[in-house]
C-alpha cells in the first residue's frame, strides 16, 4: 500500500510538472505571435527626395526614402523650373521600385532646373521637398520593351505594358489568324487590344509588332510575338526549326506560319524558331530576315531546316 501510494505522489507530480511545461510553452508561443502582430506604433515618419538627376533630355531619376504611393501620384504634384520658366512634366510612375520615380518631361536644355513638390508614402504620411539638378540635352536613345503581357490559354484579348511612356498615338501590328483589334491605352505605358468579336477556344491568335510601336523620344520597340487562346484546357505541340544563311544560322528574323493563310508568327533568335500549334500535321513556313529569304514544308518532329536566299519578300504580302 505505501508502495502504491508513492507511485500515485510521483504520477501526480509528473502531471503537475507537465502541465506546468505545457503552460510555459503556450506562454512563448503567445509572445511569438505577438511579435508578429501588426505594430502598436502607426508609420508617421513623412517621405524625402533623396536625389534627383537628369537621365536624358525627356527623363529625370526621382530618388525617395521610401515606397511611395504610386497609385495616386499626379503630375501636378512636382514642379520643374527654370528660373520663370516651367518644365511641363508629362507623366510620373516607378522605374525599378515604387521609391524611385521617373518624371517625364518635355525637352530639357543644359541648364538649372528647381525641383519642388510632395509626395505620399504608403502610409499616406505627406512629405514636401525642394531641390535642384542640371537637365541635359542628350537625347533619349534607350529602345523601350514590353515588360508584361498576355499569353497563352484562358485569354481572351492582348494586354501590353511598357518599359516607359509611349507615343499613345502611333501602334501598327500584324495578327494571324486574321483578326480585328481595338487598341485602347489604360495609361501611358499599358494598353489592351480587344477583339471585335469573340475569340475561338480552337484557335490559337498570334500578335507580331515589328517596327509598330515607339516611345515620345520616336525609338521603337524590338520586334515582338505572342499568342493567346481562351481555349481553358490548352496543349499546345512545339513546331521548331533551324534557320540557315550561308552554312551559318541566321541571327535574327521573322518567321509566318501558313496554312493556305497565316496562322501564325515566331521570332527566328540564333538560327531558331518555334511555333505553338495544335496538332502534327504539316504547314508552310516563310523566313523574313534582312536581305535573304526562305520557305519550306514544316511539321513537329521533324528536322525542318529551312536555308535561305538572296530575295527580300514584303511581310504584308507574305500575311495577306
Amino acid at each position: 500500500m505505501i508502495v502504491l501510494t508513492k507511485l500515485g505522489r510521483n504520477i501526480q507530480l509528473l502531471m503537475h510538472s507537465m502541465l506546468r511545461n505545457i503552460m510555459y510553452a503556450c506562454c512563448l508561443i503567445a509572445i511569438a505571435c505577438a511579435h508578429k502582430a501588426a505594430p502598436l506604433f502607426k508609420d508617421r515618419m513623412n517621405p524625402s527626395l533623396t536625389n534627383v538627376s537628369s537621365l536624358n533630355n525627356r527623363h529625370v531619376l526621382c530618388i525617395f526614402s521610401e515606397p511611395i504611393d504610386t497609385l495616386n501620384l499626379q503630375s501636378d504634384f512636382f514642379t520643374i523650373a527654370a528660373g520663370q520658366d516651367t518644365l511641363q512634366i508629362l507623366a510620373l510612375y516607378p522605374s525599378l521600385s515604387s521609391s524611385e520615380i521617373i518624371a517625364v518631361t518635355e525637352p530639357q536644355t543644359d541648364t538649372a532646373y528647381e525641383f519642388s513638390g510632395y509626395v505620399f508614402d504608403l502610409n499616406e504620411n505627406q512629405g514636401f521637398f525642394k531641390s535642384s539638378f542640371t537637365g541635359t540635352s542628350s537625347p533619349d536613345t534607350i529602345q523601350p520593351w514590353i515588360v508584361q503581357y498576355s499569353q497563352g490559354g484562358k485569354t481572351g484579348r492582348f494586354r501590353l505594358f511598357f518599359s516607359e511612356m509611349m507615343d499613345t498615338s502611333y501602334f501598327t501590328f500584324f495578327t494571324a489568324p486574321n483578326l480585328t483589334l481595338s487598341v485602347t491605352w489604360e495609361n501611358v505605358r499599358a494598353c489592351r487590344l480587344e477583339p471585335d468579336s469573340a475569340l475561338h477556344p480552337d484557335t490559337t491568335y498570334y500578335l507580331l509588332i515589328t517596327d509598330g510601336v515607339r516611345d515620345i523620344s520616336e525609338n521603337i520597340t524590338k520586334s515582338f510575338v505572342t499568342s493567346i487562346t481562351p481555349d481553358t484546357a490548352y496543349r499546345p505541340l512545339l513546331l521548331e526549326g533551324t534557320v540557315m544563311v550561308n552554312d551559318t544560322f541566321a541571327a535574327y528574323g521573322i518567321a509566318v506560319l501558313r496554312k493556305h493563310v497565316a496562322v501564325g508568327f515566331a521570332l527566328v533568335e540564333s538560327g531558331t524558331f518555334t511555333f505553338e500549334v495544335r496538332d502534327s500535321t504539316h504547314y508552310m513556313v516563310d523566313i523574313l530576315t534582312g536581305p535573304y529569304t526562305g520557305s519550306g514544308t514544316v511539321a513537329v518532329g521533324d528536322e525542318n531546316v529551312i536555308t535561305l536566299e538572296p530575295q527580300e519578300k514584303n511581310l504584308d504580302n507574305i500575311i495577306h
